[in-house]
């Protein structure tokens, strides 16, 4: 089973743009969320090298 699929930056820059003229669709939305989940897959498997402290990622910015 594979995880949340990461967005190239050129998708991410089209729909941030549509976004602006109020012209991004849900499925342009759901495409950012599933960005952010592959951010948030990608920074737990990576939490357990210890890189951002003892009390992980999201201590690391603020968010716990």
């Amino acid at each position: 089973m594979s995880g949340p699929k990461p967005q190239t930056e050129k998708t991410l820059n089209i729909i941030r743009g549509k976004n602006l003229v109020g012209a991004a669709t849900k499925e342009d939305i759901l495409k950012v969320f599933e960005h952010v989940d592959a951010l948030e897959a990608f920074l737990d498997d990576n939490e357990q090298d210890d890189q951002f402290g003892t009390e992980g990622w999201r201590h690391a910015i603020g968010l716990d």
